[in-house]
């Protein structure tokens, strides 16, 4: 299976996705380090605005920081493309100009060769903004990606019964374990549990003894225009992520 462009809603498709980013200085003179004696340059020495990072692109929305990167945790983390960078305020995703056609993925491989029956607790922080209400369908998604690939189960915000905690713009909580999943619904059919899934206690019963290829969570190939994501948190059994700051 392609992590990086399948449905994942009855009008969405799903993907995964994961961080890295880059900075670099500029300088508008041709003299480099090799030029200068270590300790020969203080602040009084350079013009206000003279050296600084390189703008890492657009801001999620104003009021959201432009993507100053830096390094993601350890801990057997990896985003997909470059769409996804850890930045001092979290894991930003975006911006997806169509976001029914893009997105990108931060994957943990700290669960690979484990089985399905082995996963105890996932849970994540995040939030998302669109140009247009995405009805919920934009809000960033997660996925257990099983025998190398071959099937996956998904947890959609959207779907989850009887009111989808789905705001965009505040940060949510979303405890996926506690939550109700489908089993290869790369169509947005609804897949082996139908459009409103099963508990996540039923698909281990069922698929116990798959083994893990990848745990991702995405936002894209979903819905939105101009559509963003930041994840603050992710919890995976025992081990914590703690992005930003």
């Amino acid at each position: 299976m392609d992590r990086s462009g399948r449905f994942r809603t009855v009008a969405a498709v799903a993907v995964t996705v994961l961080i890295f980013g880059a900075a670099a200085a500029t300088a508008a003179a041709t003299i480099t380090g090799a030029d200068v004696k270590d300790g020969t340059l203080t602040g009084v020495d350079l013009k206000d605005g003279s050296i600084g990072l390189v703008d890492m692109g657009q801001s999620l929305k104003p009021g959201v920081p432009n993507r100053v990167t830096k390094s993601l945790p350890s801990k057997g983390l990896s985003a997909t493309n470059g769409s996804v960078v850890n930045t001092n305020d979290g894991v930003m995703f975006g911006p997806y100009a169509d976001g029914g056609a893009s997105g990108g993925s931060l994957c943990t491989s700290v669960l690979n060769g484990k089985t399905l029956s082995q996963v105890g607790h996932l849970a994540y922080q995040a939030r998302y903004t669109s140009e247009g209400d995405t009805g919920g369908v934009g809000a960033p998604y997660l996925r257990i990606f099983l025998e190398n690939d071959a099937h996956d189960a998904i947890f959609s915000p959207n779907t989850q019964p009887p009111d989808p905690d789905v705001e965009e713009g505040p940060f949510h909580t979303w405890a996926a374990s506690a939550g109700v999943w489908r089993y290869d619904d790369d169509a947005g059919a609804g897949g082996e549990y139908g459009l409103n899934g099963a508990p996540f206690a039923t698909v281990k019963a069922d698929h116990g003894t798959e083994v893990i290829s990848s745990i991702c969570i995405s936002v894209g190939f979903s819905a939105g225009t101009e559509l963003t994501g930041l994840l603050r948190a992710w919890e995976v059994n025992q081990t914590d992520y703690a992005f930003g700051q």
